[in-house]
């Protein structure tokens, strides 16, 4: 499909192919346009060459048809082969997810004895606490509060 002839005021290929087909715009474009008379007319020779191809060729015989019956009925009662039954795709997807989970449990504990090694009192705890409590004003909203002090 051509952009250049909707900026041109050409017709587009789509109207061209339309009015091939007498369904096409309305207007008189193509009656004084040379270039989409030639554009159309390569169309139209096109469509006879596609026309008188398939008017020179026989209709489809019996014997073509059974032919190509019996070789879809071969492709299908050809024994099935093992390997054909185990998609790779399964295989990797599988193998991927089992890495993943690999290294969430690795992950996971190289985490979880950190903080086992972390030992914290209960003084530490509550001086934790009380100091999150104390500071109930977020860091991010300190700049804002200053443009309310007086």
């Amino acid at each position: 499909m051509q952009i250049e002839p909707k900026l041109s005021g050409h017709w587009t290929d789509d109207q061209l192919i339309a009015h091939l087909y007498s369904v096409g715009p309305g207007d008189e474009h193509i009656n004084f346009c040379g270039e989409c008379q030639a554009r159309l007319s390569a169309m139209q020779q096109r469509r006879a060459t596609i026309d008188r191809r398939s008017s020179a060729g026989e209709d489809v015989t019996f014997e073509f048809l059974a032919a190509q019956r019996r070789s879809t009925y071969a492709k299908t009662a050809a024994p099935v082969r093992w390997w054909s039954l185990l998609p790779a795709r399964r295989w990797v997807s599988v193998a991927a997810m089992a890495a993943l989970l690999a290294g969430s449990v690795f992950l996971y504990e190289a985490n979880e004895h950190h903080y086992r090694n972390q030992q914290l009192t209960d003084a530490q705890l509550a001086q934790e606490v009380s100091q999150m409590a104390a500071d109930s004003e977020p860091q991010a909203t300190a700049p804002l509060q200053a443009l309310f002090e007086e």
